[in-house]
């Protein structure tokens, strides 16, 4: 089971370097705003253990991937944990880079560990945004 999550979320890690949607050129201000508040929400959802939450905010493709709400909540505890406990989070503003929407947080796990966590989002068929995948990179730095 460990080695399918492991598996599974290195997948969801690097499928935003893969995603065949069309590539964008600029956010509106509403992109924005949405994008963020996509993220924001799955964050505090996995803060309070709401699996369902959190599982509703990646895309239809992942939710297919993945399976169901539980098997997320436990690949984010198991691989992706600085996400589901973190103390503090502080968002840039969303971007396009090589053609892809992008959110970056740098979040302050539960020890004061500092990482950047690199969404990557989606404009699905319904004009949502969703989270496609997530990248975690580790620091040197500490919070105090």
């Amino acid at each position: 089971m460990k080695r399918w999550l492991a598996t599974a979320g290195l997948l969801i890690g690097l499928c935003g370097y893969w995603t065949p949607a069309a590539a964008i050129d600029a956010l509106t201000t509403g992109d924005a705003i949405a994008i963020h508040q996509a993220v924001r929400t799955q964050m505090d959802a996995l803060s309070n253990d709401d699996a369902d939450g959190a599982f509703r905010l990646t895309t239809q493709e992942k939710r297919h991937l993945i399976g169901s709400p539980d098997n997320f909540l436990r690949m984010i505890k198991e691989e992706y944990n600085p996400l589901y406990r973190h103390r503090g989070v502080i968002f840039s503003s969303p971007e396009v880079v090589d053609g892809d929407a992008v959110q970056l947080v740098r979040v302050t796990d539960g020890a004061g560990k500092v990482w950047i966590a690199v969404f990557w989002m989606l404009q699905e068929d319904d004009g949502n945004w969703k989270i496609d995948g997530c990248h975690l990179l580790g620091t040197n730095t500490l919070s105090i």
